[in-house]
């Protein structure tokens, strides 16, 4: 009887300690994911997506039906009125350095961040309508926040060409987008698939998903795990897994009189790195291709260019490439030569073939609704 006692004792307690764990791993799984599937912008809470006005810009909203049927805000954005501080450095520089190609650009998508599409997109806008440029930008998450969970570009990509169908692109004129972050991975995905984006500049795009999503979790024994049950947590929720999600392979298939220039800017993160850019440009197939990153302490005083390691492959199949990486001083200066890596490398490269005008590109039929 006493034997009994102890067995049943002692398998309540195993019992109750699986199913505290159980519950423990349940919230602490839906910890981790949520910032995956809803990436908050902590540095726009509480202001409206759309604003008003903007001092030196002329704004132009416009609502077009986006992938999943619902509408999405869009807005035309050019130079008007006094100029921001931002649009006047980069008038200084264009006094001294002219960009004088860009007319035959049409329109620059831009595109940074999932929450407050428009708003985290400004800044960018800001500088490139300084040069001349007429840029658009778009809320991923659709009028009214109606899409809840956020794709990382797997769906939202598929905004692109009803965008641009909205717009009534000039036949002679070209289309080219500048993304950053979140939106960098949109338009490679988007890219690969719409051939009127004749020109891109990835600035700090995650490789993929999986990786990025790796690199952000603690070092544990259940790390393989705590992967493989968020997978199955955001698949329930919105029909994808991690391994989905690889701007990288949408850059291998881009065409090759695309180019692209790939920049990174931000330092010590574990969503996109120097080596993620680096993978992403020898992935490219582009003629004309390009790797930036800013200067570190590390590099000599005025050096233009740094030598960096690449390692693809695992085992026997390893292989180890240096690849040059071109320098910058900051961030300003970066878009800085954005400007002028389009005006002179860009348009250049474009003239250099003829210009036939692409077929209305097939939508994706496999993506499903959230």
């Amino acid at each position: 009887m006493r034997g009994f006692t102890w067995k049943k004792a002692l398998f309540v307690t195993i019992l109750v300690g699986m199913v505290y764990g159980g519950v423990h791993m349940y919230f602490y799984i839906n910890d981790l994911v949520q910032p995956v599937l809803m990436p908050v912008n902590q540095e726009y809470a509480g202001y409206a997506n759309l604003p008003q006005k903007k001092l030196g810009l002329k704004l132009e909203p416009f609502v077009f039906r986006g992938w999943d049927g619902g509408d999405v805000q869009a807005v035309v954005v050019t130079k008007e009125g006094e100029e921001s501080p931002r649009q006047s450095a980069v008038t200084f520089d264009l006094n001294r350095k002219p960009a004088e190609n860009l007319g035959i650009i049409e329109y620059v998508l831009v595109c940074v961040n999932w929450d407050h599409g428009v708003l985290s997109a400004l800044p960018l806008a800001e500088s490139l309508t300084a040069a001349g440029l007429t840029c658009v930008l778009w809320d991923p998450r659709g009028v009214g926040d109606r899409r809840v969970n956020c794709t990382h570009g797997l769906k939202e990509s598929a905004d692109v060409p009803l965008l641009l169908d909205a717009l009534k692109v000039t036949p002679g004129k070209y289309v080219v987008g500048v993304g950053q972050g979140y939106g960098a991975g949109l338009l490679l995905q988007a890219a690969a698939q719409e051939p009127r984006i004749r020109g891109l500049v990835s600035i700090d795009s995650m490789a993929s998903l999986r990786l990025s999503v790796e690199r952000t979790l603690p070092k544990a024994p259940l790390k393989s795990l705590t992967l493989a049950l968020m997978d199955l947590k955001i698949n329930s929720s919105v029909g994808f897994e991690c391994f989905d999600v690889a701007p990288i392979e949408s850059a291998s298939r881009l065409s090759r009189d695309v180019p692209v220039l790939v920049v990174n800017m931000v330092r010590n993160s574990p969503v996109s790195t120097l080596h993620d850019a680096v993978a992403i440009y020898r992935q490219l197939p582009s003629d004309v291709r390009e790797v930036w990153t800013l200067r570190c302490p590390g590099d000599r005083p005025g050096a233009e260019q740094r030598e960096v390691v690449y390692t693809s492959g695992q085992g026997e199949k390893m292989r180890s490439r240096t690849v040059g990486v071109h320098l910058e001083r900051d961030e300003e200066s970066t878009v800085l030569g954005i400007i002028h890596w389009l005006d002179g490398v860009m348009v250049p490269a474009w003239n250099s073939r003829p210009l036939n005008e692409p077929e209305r590109p097939n939508l994706r039929t496999d993506i499903g609704d959230e």
